[in-house]
Parts: C-alpha cells; sequence; structure tokens
C-alpha cells in the first residue's frame, strides 16, 4: 500500500535531517552557475567592448549607459550569441547537479544514508539526457506563444483598439493556462528519468504516465510546495524591511532556500514517485508503525 502524502512530508524531513549532504547539489549548483555566470559577463564585455573601451563616457552614469547601448547595438549577434551559450551551459550544469540529488534522495529513501559520491556517480550517468529532455519540455513550453501571436499581430501602438487588447490578454491567458497544464504533467519526468536511468522522450513519456495514474497526489505535492514557496516569500518580504537583521538575511535567505527547501522539496517528488511505481523504500524497524514494515 502507498504512502499517504502526509507521511511522504515527514518520512522525507526526517530523511533530510538524517542526511544533511543533500543539500550539497544545489549549493554547488548556485556557487558554480554564478562563478560561470560572472566569468562569461567578464569575457562577453572584454569581447564585446574591449576595443571600444575608450569610448565609454565614465564622467555620469546616464552617459555610460548611453555609451555602452551604442556599443552594444553594434554587436547584437554576438551577445545574443554569448547569452545563448551562456544559458545552455548553464541548464546543463543544472542537468547534472539535479541529476546528482535526485540520485542522492533515492539512495538515502531506500537505504537510510547518502553519499555526496552518488551525487557524482547519477549526475555522469544522466546529465546528458536530463539536459535533452529539459529543452524538449522548453521547447514544449515555447510553443505555447502561438496563443499570443493573433493578438501580436493585430495589435498596433500607433492606434490601440480596445479588440486588439483583450484578443492579446485572452491569448496569454489561455498561454498561462498551457504552462499550468505542461506543468502538472511533466511535474515528475525528472524523477522518472533519473530513477528509470530512462532517456530524454522515454523519461517524459514516463513522466507523463505517472501523473495520468496519479494526477490527485501530484497536484497536491504541487499545490504544498508553492504554498511552502510563499509562506517563505512572505518571510523573506517581512525580514528584509527589519533594518538590522536585513544586512545579513540575503545570505540567510539562501541557505534556506537551496540548503533545506530544496532538498526536502527533492525528497518529496522522489519518496513519491518510488512508493508510486513499487520501488524500495528503507524503513525503521525500530521507529516504524507496524502498518509500515506489513506495506514494505
Amino acid at each position: 500500500m502507498a504512502e499517504e502524502i502526509s507521511k511522504i512530508i515527514s518520512n522525507g524531513i526526517e530523511t533530510y535531517t538524517k542526511n544533511l549532504n543533500l543539500c550539497v547539489p544545489f549549493v554547488l549548483y548556485v556557487f558554480i552557475s554564478w562563478i560561470f555566470a560572472a566569468i562569461m559577463l567578464i569575457i562577453g564585455f572584454l569581447l564585446l567592448f574591449g576595443t571600444d573601451i575608450s569610448d565609454l563616457n565614465v564622467d555620469e552614469p546616464e552617459a555610460l549607459f548611453l555609451s555602452i547601448a551604442s556599443i552594444a547595438s553594434q554587436h547584437i549577434p554576438e551577445i545574443a550569441l554569448l547569452i545563448i551559450s551562456t544559458f545552455l551551459i548553464i541548464m546543463l550544469i543544472f542537468a547534472f547537479f539535479e541529476s546528482g540529488a535526485i540520485g542522492m534522495a533515492r539512495q538515502a529513501i531506500e537505504t537510510g544514508r547518502t553519499q555526496v559520491s552518488t551525487m557524482i556517480e547519477a549526475g555522469r550517468k544522466n546529465f546528458v539526457n536530463l539536459f535533452l529532455a529539459d529543452l524538449l519540455v522548453l521547447l514544449v513550453a515555447l510553443a505555447g506563444i502561438v496563443f499570443i501571436v493573433p493578438g501580436i499581430k493585430n495589435f498596433d501602438l500607433d492606434q490601440p483598439s480596445a479588440s486588439a487588447g483583450i484578443l492579446l490578454g485572452g491569448g496569454f491567458l489561455l498561454w498561462m493556462v498551457y504552462l499550468l497544464i505542461i506543468g502538472a504533467a511533466l511535474a515528475a519526468f525528472r524523477y522518472a528519468l533519473v530513477i528509470g536511468s530512462l532517456g530524454p522522450v522515454d523519461g517524459i513519456l514516463a513522466g507523463i504516465d505517472f501523473f495520468k495514474k496519479n494526477w490527485v497526489d501530484v497536484i497536491i505535492l504541487i499545490l504544498l510546495t508553492i504554498a511552502v514557496s510563499i509562506v517563505f516569500a512572505i518571510i523573506d518580504m517581512v525580514m528584509n524591511f527589519i533594518p538590522i537583521i536585513s544586512i545579513v538575511w540575503s545570505f540567510i535567505s539562501l541557505i534556506i532556500t537551496f540548503g533545506v527547501l530544496q532538498p526536502i522539496m527533492t525528497v518529496w517528488w522522489v519518496r513519491l514517485y518510488m512508493t508510486r511505481t513499487g520501488k524500495q523504500v528503507y524503513v525503521n524497524d525500530l521507529l516504524a508503525h507496524p502498518n509500515d514494515l506489513q506495506d514494505h
């Protein structure tokens, strides 16, 4: 018998508290991706503005901005290529550490303990497939642009009309609904891909199949994770209004987000997928309820 959502939540938190190293993939991802983005920004600035650096007017901020904009307008293709390349490489970095985090969560749920070496093994094994699957999902999400095309074609800035605005707004609303449906249907594809060691297409199809069979549980967990995120966002906003705390809160907020919330949510999703697909789940015989022992 599959675990109830309430038990998945409590058992997931317990798994995290006994395996605090589950935060390592998320911390490393933030650290490495930020460093890479900063390096690419510096490289891009030097490559694009290096020969024109003497033309920049640094006397006034407004003049400096206009100088940068003028020079940048002459290098639109190069800037676009640099941005796309940076985005794709950061997606690749994310795929490695996300695969590693899921692999570590799976091991912790199966055996009660996990090691950082599992992150490297799971990441190396699955990051290319997860990267390709993420690209496919991104393309599917962007396909929803078709909903706003009619509104864009009929919208005229010189002569705006209510009908064109309604058409554009309605198309945008349909795109948002489309994204919500896609997000729910594909909520579990990453876990299906990594846990099953599947290819990009097979991982996406397995995620969709999982949603069709467990759509109530998936939606409940989506709503729960959204609720947790909203509560933390409110706390974050309040803390930033307190002068003394706001000085260090940004750092604390990052630690909570990537050191606590993200690992716990990953464990929840992995445990949901594993319990609903008949995978092995660790049970502490000394602390478990008799019904848990029978179920497993």
